[in-house]
């Protein structure tokens, strides 16, 4: 996903399945300031950490909740 198609405040998932805010987007939007919501229970990563991430791991904007399992 384009980094420059995001702004502060849009929830977007990564391509661990994790769904975070963007709190900012580099200057250069090689990498994307974060805040996780939902870390997909992944206990190195609790919900509310903030971090960096590269903006290629994000791949979609996030539009209501989780398909993993629904068929």
């Amino acid at each position: 996903m384009n980094a420059a198609s995001l702004a502060a405040g849009n929830k977007v998932m990564l391509g661990d399945g994790s769904v975070v805010e963007v709190l900012s987007i580099a200057d250069d939007q090689s990498a994307v300031h974060v805040k996780y919501v939902d870390s997909m229970d992944n206990p190195a990563i609790p919900v509310g950490t903030v971090a960096d991430v590269p903006s290629e791991d994000v791949i979609s904007m996030f539009e209501g909740e989780h398909a993993e399992g629904l068929t």
